[in-house]
């Protein structure tokens, strides 16, 4: 019955203006308390399918326990795969159900567009929530589009990660700013830095990505109708970098480590001077587990490196969307992304907008003490980049495999 009430008033609320006098003068606030208060002593279930097994747990710890103190929510977790998700709601699509089981699903990769163009999803949402609105930037193309379609306010991103350099201070101490410096650093050191495989692994595309960034002019080919022809112009010249610097690799660019295990070996007995990593605390629990060189540390290139978001969105049939859209206003709560922040716990990155939010935010962060090997939050901050579509990458990776990896010396 909690559940139906919930529904009930969600709908009132978005389909006209409440004026109802609780607490606040702003009709927003005011229309906030009451989708908070609707969602009192309710329900939230949240599908969950992670390559992490720390993000399951997570939310079924520190995040359900803040969910009941604040909200008196209860958050159930149901783990399986996204196509069982997806299957599951494709068939209440079909079947008219009003009222299914999922309020939410959490989206690691892909899953957006093909459930947003089946009518799949509950929305627009987002601007409904006041920790959207107050820290993160909704004009954003992370923020806006997904998957190369535009979001249109039926999720919101949660967690992050982003690339990191890692490097021995004993061979070198003074870090590039740009990637120019960069390249030119590789240059000086030949033969002592490479990539991992960018068709395998996600250290290795992240680095071509954020080579290719430079040249690419992101809302041309994130906002719906993919010009695949134009694309492949943009990035011509970040590939050519890429064929200029093949040379100056390991073993000149014949070969290509298959796994981050196989590049970190090679940094770890000196053959290279620098790993890559997607995990922002990665160097210092290397060193804690005495695995790293003792100088070892991270930069990152302030000018923007890979991104990759993870989204959530709501079902079209949840029964509790009022509570859904509590628990994703909590989720982006400067409380639970430090929590998530912590390397102690999950271990990543806030989605919060440098520009946008603002320092009461990210208290929780500052206070967090983590050793000068891990680069700040901040720093992070000011170097997100739009996160590349599936049919960005696909042609980056053919163009890579054609131009790059079977390019040879002239």
């Amino acid at each position: 019955m909690k559940r139906l009430v919930a529904v009930s008033v969600i709908m009132i609320l978005l389909l006209t203006s409440c004026t109802f006098n609780i607490g606040s003068n702003d009709p927003e606030a005011k229309n906030w308390e009451l989708i908070v208060k609707s969602a009192e002593k309710s329900m939230v279930t949240i599908a969950i399918e992670h390559t992490n097994p720390l993000v399951s747990e997570w939310f079924k710890g520190d995040y359900s326990k803040y969910m009941k103190a604040n909200y008196d929510i209860d958050v159930t977790i149901i783990e399986q795969s996204i196509l069982k998700t997806m299957d599951k709601l494709v068939g209440d699509k079909a079947g008219e159900v009003t009222f299914g089981d999922i309020d939410i699903i959490l989206i690691e990769n892909e899953g957006f567009k093909n459930a947003y163009n089946r009518g799949l999803l509950y929305g627009p949402f987002s601007d409904k929530l006041p920790n959207v609105k107050q820290n993160l930037d909704m004009r954003s193309l992370n923020m806006t589009s997904r998957e190369g379609i535009k979001t249109n306010g039926y999720s919101v991103p949660y967690s992050r990660s982003q690339l990191s350099f890692i490097y021995n201070q004993d061979v070198f101490y003074e870090t590039p700013t740009n990637f120019s410096d960069l390249i030119q650093l590789i240059k000086q050191n030949k033969n002592r830095f490479t990539y991992p495989d960018p068709r395998v692994t996600k250290e290795g595309e992240a680095f071509i990505f954020s080579i290719l960034s430079e040249y690419i002019d992101f809302e041309d080919f994130l906002l719906e109708n993919f010009d695949r022809v134009a694309f492949g112009e943009a990035i011509t010249p970040g590939i050519d970098r890429l064929i200029e610097l093949k040379p100056y690799l390991f073993e000149n660019g014949t070969k290509y480590p298959q796994t981050i295990r196989a590049l970190d070996d090679l940094f770890i007995n000196g053959a290279l001077m620098m790993s890559l990593s997607m995990q922002y605390n990665y160097v210092t629990d290397k060193l804690r587990e005495y695995e790293y060189p003792e100088n070892a540390s991270t930069f990152i290139i302030p000018t923007g490196v890979a991104t990759y978001d993870e989204i959530a969105a709501i079902a079209f049939n949840s029964p509790n969307k009022s509570g859904a859209m509590v628990a994703l206003d909590a989720l982006l709560s400067p409380a639970m992304q430090a929590s998530k922040y912590n390397p102690r716990v999950w271990g990543s990155l806030p989605v919060y907008d440098a520009g946008v939010v603002p320092s009461t935010s990210l208290e929780g962060f500052t206070a967090m003490r983590l050793r000068s090997t891990t680069v700040g939050f901040n720093a992070f901050m000011n170097a997100v980049m739009p996160q590349f579509s599936p049919e960005m990458r696909a042609v980056v990776l053919e163009r890579w495999e054609k131009d790059v990896l079977s390019s040879t010396d002239e």
